[in-house]
């Protein structure tokens, strides 16, 4: 079934729950309404979580990273070799669920121990969708991204930050130094404030982490991401001039 936009937007202003089919209607939306569905989930991002956002790991004032342990949430992984369908049905029952007032969607990524046979598959464009189909699943609650984020995401992570609401920082020990900033910009670029990191300076407390941690261009990496100017929109390609996806551009 085709997405009637209007419709459906009239429907949840109103006051309605999506469907499973609804949501299956966003997660297999073309192309050219993932934008406006993403504009749609923001409203509800902004209304109840204005412009804050929860890092899970966030380095803490004394200089040490914190345990953050099992995440506690309706967990929802996609790229397991689910079908359409069964990621609505997760999506609706995760959004429903009472015991919990949290969403984290994982954007699975194969490894020796994680086969994730659908990953593959994934494209920025589809994964957008699913963010915004579990926004829209659960307005109020916490929707976090957790595995996948960079990888699945790439140049649309910057559109996924006015949906969600919690994320982690790329952890440098799995992934260069560099990604901690490009992260840091991420958050600066969506004009969001870091929950209880109000008055620091997060870049310069990095900075120091990880000198302390022997990389020795960490000032390098900061000076050079959180001083670049943001990329002119109308030289960009589609996907409103965020098309930097690399291989195989945003797919649909």
């Amino acid at each position: 079934m085709t997405l009637n936009f209007a419709e459906f937007t009239q429907k949840m202003r109103a006051g309605a729950t999506p469907t499973e089919q609804d949501l299956l209607d966003i997660i297999t939306a073309g192309p050219g309404a993932t934008f406006a569905l993403v504009e749609f989930a923001a409203e509800y991002r902004r209304t109840y979580f204005r412009n804050t956002v929860e890092v899970v790991n966030l380095l803490g004032a004394s200089g040490s990273l914190p345990e953050t342990g099992e995440p506690v949430g309706a967990v929802v992984n996609v790229g397991d070799g689910e079908s359409a369908e069964q990621l609505a049905a997760s999506l609706a029952k995760a959004g429903g669920d009472d015991s919990t007032g949290r969403v984290i969607v994982n954007f699975l990524v194969p490894t020796p121990e994680q086969d994730a046979p659908g990953a593959a598959d994934l494209t920025p464009m589809q994964c957008l969708r699913v963010l915004a189909a579990a926004r829209l699943a659960a307005p109020a609650k916490s929707l976090r991204v957790g595995e996948g984020r960079r990888v699945h995401l790439r140049s649309l992570q910057s559109l996924a930050m006015h949906v969600i609401d919690s994320m982690y920082l790329s952890d440098y020990r799995e992934s260069e130094a560099a990604a901690v900033f490009e992260d840091l910009k991420l958050i600066q670029g969506a004009g969001l404030q870091v929950i209880g990191a109000e008055q620091r300076d997060l870049a310069a407390d990095y900075v120091s982490y990880l000198r302390g941690e022997g990389v020795e261009d960490a000032q390098a990496y900061a000076d050079t991401i959180l001083g670049e100017d943001e990329p002119d929109a109308a030289s960009g390609g589609g996907c409103g001039g965020n098309c930097a996806c690399g291989s195989g551009g945003c797919g649909a």
